[in-house]
């Protein structure tokens, strides 16, 4: 503002009256004095930026009887007309101790939405019109406390996704340009039943019923497989690992229909556009990176995407795709395998060492079929992990950068790739002869996969200082809830492997292998608001710790309560196949 703001007379309202009744957006959002002229006030008119209003709440007496006697329903808190300039404030989001601030330039429009209020931001007033030109607006009443199954006004889920999940996930084309083509209903009802996750305001199961079926019955499309892809991820945390493996079996292979795998898809469907090119490269990678997942717990038997040629080119980095920015020609895999035997050092994104670190997963759970000839293959991928950490240059070995913030797409490369470490030598250990472990527990299919290729300490040491690794990732200061909630199978396997070697020792856990489990505990706890599996997981090893660091060593005849064969998933130690209420 240039000058003093002098307000322009209300000649509706005499002197004297006291404050007004009304104010607009703009000034509630910065908590100015509005003088509530209709159509527009005072202050906005001095400025020339948008005035909207939207009903006031004053009056509001707070829930109903029937919701007071219910406290389990979830509270609303009201929204704009359906205003993605959402108030954060006025969402009481997960763990309000820590800093769950939406970073500035993020509270972007929606097509059922009204404009940022800042008219100076040029970036905004153009992605205005941009939307305003590709999707109706929505005539949706303002969500009340009390309207607890509707739906209207909830585009500050898009927000808050593109907020807690999209960093971990980042297959979508930005929030300021995701309107820039049609983005389809069935898409973005998933994109906000993710987002209702993440705050008490919103409740996911008002989504939930519709989500899948929605996107499962639509024509064959980039769009919908990018719905299925998220929902694969999301459902297997809300511990539903049946759906999930159909959405992931699914979009895999609606990939191969659509040719995603194919090198010159992205060009060939990108129609010109650099960042949707972008996007269409990271939907097949990170289809590539799930499915490895998944295919490791156990939701599915074979890595299917791994099994055809790697030639789609690799993804950017994530400040080059968040900013918009045209990037670079991506190099191939059969680049990046023989950058190590360049003379000159060539630099790769993080996205592309998270897909390197799947791809030993991939090799590790691959020699669990083997029948023959395990000894070479579990010393040559051994090697391959330990290279993958070695040969990572400088500012990727570190995960927080300069500003603070954190290197998402590294800290899962590091996350797997110790996760591949622990798969692999954790069933060639002495650890598994602890009663804590049954004996046929398995990193994967029954069969000779225990065979060691080095001894069974060796083993034992290696699987023990990744998952001292996995713990560690846990220390970092930032809201847990913004990682992959793949995090929390890698913290499984971690809390498995530490409360194994626990039972061999007789109960006896160093001080900071204890500190290291009740930090576990910490995470789980803080991420069960969040995913429904976090909370099953926490109890049992709160079950698995009580009995090995109370009792130790027990006689075989005598077996634990609660062993981790009831967590391990009938063979496979990463997740439980059904876990108890």
């Amino acid at each position: 503002m240039n000058g003093p703001f002098i307000p322009t007379k209300n000649p509706s309202q005499p002197k004297g009256s006291g404050p007004s009744l009304l104010a607009c957006l703009l000034c509630r959002h910065k908590h100015l004095k509005c003088d509530g002229v209709t159509p527009v006030c005072g202050r906005c008119a001095a400025t020339g930026a948008e005035c909207q209003y939207t009903p006031s709440r004053r009056g509001y007496k707070g829930p109903s009887k029937k919701r007071r006697a219910n406290p389990s329903s979830p509270e609303r808190t009201p929204s704009s007309d359906q205003s993605s300039s959402f108030d954060f404030q006025s969402v009481a989001l997960l763990d309000t101790s820590q800093d769950w601030s939406v970073p500035d330039g993020l509270s972007y429009i929606f097509p059922n939405g009204f404009a940022s209020s800042d008219s100076n931001n040029s970036i905004l007033n153009n992605d205005k019109a941009l939307v305003s030109d590709s999707a109706p607006v929505s005539n949706g009443c303002p969500l009340t406390p009390d309207s607890v199954n509707s739906v209207a006004g909830d585009g500050y889920l898009i927000d808050i996704y593109y907020t807690y999940f999209h960093p971990s996930h980042p297959i979508l084309p930005p929030l300021r340009i995701l309107y820039r083509s049609h983005v389809p209903p069935f898409l973005e009802h998933v994109i906000k039943f993710i987002g209702s996750h993440f705050t008490p305001a919103a409740n996911s199961e008002v989504y939930r019923p519709s989500v899948m079926s929605s996107a499962m019955e639509q024509e064959s499309s980039v769009e919908k497989l990018q719905a299925l892809l998220l929902l694969a991820v999301v459902l297997h945390s809300r511990n539903e690992r049946a759906e999930a493996g159909q959405c992931l079996a699914t979009a895999v292979d609606l990939a191969f229909e659509l040719g995603l795998h194919r090198q010159d898809f992205a060009i060939s469907m990108g129609g010109g556009d650099p960042i949707r090119e972008e996007s269409l490269r990271r939907t097949w990678w990170e289809l590539f990176i799930v499915e490895g997942m998944l295919t490791a717990l156990g939701v599915q038997r074979t890595f299917r995407t791994s099994l055809v040629p790697l030639e789609v080119g690799l993804p950017c980095e994530e400040r080059i795709f968040q900013d918009g920015l045209a990037a670079p020609p991506p190099p191939t895999i059969a680049q990046f395998d023989d950058h190590i035997f360049a003379d000159e050092e060539r630099d790769f994104s993080s996205y592309t060492y998270r897909i390197e670190a799947v791809r030993i997963l991939g090799r590790v759970v691959a020699i669990q079929d083997m029948l023959e000839g395990q000894e070479d293959h579990v010393e040559a991928v051994d090697a391959r992990i330990n290279s993958f950490f070695h040969h990572l240059p400088e500012p990727k070995a570190e995960l927080m950068r300069p500003d603070g913030t954190v290197d998402e797409m590294m800290f899962q490369a590091k996350m797997i790739a110790n996760g591949a470490s622990v798969y692999l030598n954790f069933p060639r250990s002495d650890l598994l002869s602890s009663p804590a472990v049954a004996a046929e527990v398995i990193c994967g299919h029954h069969g000779p996969c225990s065979i060691p290729a080095f001894t069974h300490n060796d083993h034992a040491m290696k699987a023990l200082k990744a998952a001292k690794d996995i713990s560690q990732l846990a220390s970092i200061r930032l809201p847990v809830v913004k990682h992959t909630p793949f995090f929390i199978c890698a913290l499984v396997l971690s809390s498995i492997v530490q409360l194994a070697s626990c039972s061999v020792k007789a109960g006896r856990m160093p001080e900071p292998s204890r500190e290291r489990l009740s930090l576990t505990i910490g995470v789980f706890k803080t991420l069960a608001r969040t995913w429904a599996i976090s909370q099953a997981i926490m109890r049992q090893v709160k079950a698995v710790a009580r009995d090995v660091l109370d009792v130790g060593l027990r006689p075989a005849a005598e077996p634990l309560q609660v062993d981790l064969t009831t967590v391990l998933d009938g063979g496979r130690f990463w997740l439980p196949e059904a876990l108890p209420s």
